[in-house]
């Protein structure tokens, strides 16, 4: 009798091992469908580091990885390739290539494309949300300890939770979110104008 209980037990904790494994997979996976499906999108924002408000704005984002971040009195624009940080006030343009190590959080893409593949994930719903973990693995070479997405039933992004070893808890929270607007590969490039400041560190 106490075998028959034994196997029972390991079954069981199997098939919720395996299940739930299954269900990440098919959020991952349906996640992954919407996002890539999607042309361009658009959405306000607000960031958040350990529960302080530090930013506000509105983010443009096209694929792969052309992002427009539309701050008070800073615009940060990048091809996916280069980045152009411009000070408004100062009329100052800071242009950089993009570093492949470091994404930054809005790396969309690589948040919900490629580092799922070096991490542990999981899944979580909460009433009309859905939240998927992320956990990097050991020899990941990500730099931050845990990540969550959280998405509503259509699989838009609404909350990116990052906790990182050096800054914190750092949360970005999305609003009035739009797809497929039809941008414009201009809008994401800057060409500095006459009497405009520039340090290039390419």
């Amino acid at each position: 009798m106490k075998n028959l209980i034994k196997i029972f037990l390991l079954t069981f904790l199997f098939f919720q091992i395996f299940t739930g494994k299954i269900l990440s997979q098919s959020l991952l996976e349906k996640v992954q469908n919407k996002f890539n499906s999607t042309k361009d999108l658009s959405a306000d924002f607000v960031q958040q580091t350990n529960d302080v408000i530090n930013l506000k704005g509105k983010i443009k984002f096209k694929q792969k990885d052309k992002i427009r971040i539309e701050l008070k009195n800073v615009l940060i624009v990048s091809d996916g390739k280069i980045n152009w940080s411009y000070n408004k006030k100062r009329n100052k343009i800071i242009i950089s290539s993009v570093d492949e190590e470091t994404p930054s959080v809005f790396s969309l893409r690589k948040l919900i494309n490629e580092f799922p593949q070096k991490s542990n994930i999981s899944e979580k719903k909460d009433s009309n949300t859905f939240i998927l973990k992320i956990k990097p693995k050991k020899d990941s070479g990500l730099n931050f300890k845990a990540a969550e997405l959280y998405f509503n039933i259509a699989y838009q992004i609404k909350k990116i939770i990052v906790e990182g070893s050096e800054y914190g808890v750092l949360k970005i929270i999305f609003s009035n979110y739009k797809e497929n607007n039809g941008f414009s590969d201009s809008i994401f490039k800057i060409t500095p104008s006459k009497g405009t400041e520039t340090i290039d560190l390419r």
